[in-house]
């Protein structure tokens, strides 16, 4: 197998993590997960781990430009985001579902505890999470720019107090109103 970065290196057999086999470049030091060793392992592990949301900046080693080659079926891998809000990108082959991980993206995974998901990166919940979460950040970013942060707190209190309030209907109408006094 051929590395996906360097393209010349042959992949070298590792233990990635306890009883988990993989391939690693020794130059760039790039991971290959095999789709069928990964569930293995996975199923071997148990229950999966929650999620743990940390503080980590994530910061890939390698920035590539050009797409990569999976080094199993020579197919071209699709990048996806991981993280909302991150460059943080995992490279998988959509024929054999093989893994790439640049250096240090394993590392973060653990770290993130979510070494045990790596499946479920490329499913269209966690996309659709992940793009639901960009965007609602996105959101937050321009409504803090377009009214000052004193006035956006002040416009979300109202907001949640005119959303837990019984009459809701009629408090967005008088709102709403150019002039709720006339009849």
């Amino acid at each position: 197998m051929k590395c996906p970065i360097d393209k010349t290196d042959t992949l070298s057999s590792i233990t990635l993590i306890e009883n988990l086999p993989a391939m690693q470049c020794s130059t760039c030091g790039g991971v290959w997960l095999d789709s069928n060793a990964y569930l293995g392992w996975q199923k071997a592990q148990g229950q999966a781990q929650p999620y743990k949301p940390t503080g980590t900046k994530v910061d890939p080693a390698l920035d590539v430009d050009e797409l990569k080659l999976c080094p199993n079926s020579g197919h071209i891998m699709g990048r996806y985001r991981i993280i909302a809000g991150s460059d943080f990108h995992i490279d998988r082959c959509g024929h054999c579902n093989g893994v790439w991980l640049d250096k240090n993206e394993w590392d973060t995974l653990v770290e993130l505890g979510l070494h045990d998901n790596v499946n479920e990166f490329f499913t269209r919940p966690w996309q659709d999470a992940l793009h639901s979460t960009e965007a609602k950040n996105h959101l937050d970013k321009l409504y803090l720019e377009k009214f000052g942060a004193e006035d956006y707190e002040h416009i979300k209190k109202i907001r949640e107090w005119v959303n837990e309030h019984p009459k809701k209907a009629m408090l967005i109408a008088f709102l709403q109103s150019s002039d709720p006094y006339k009849v």
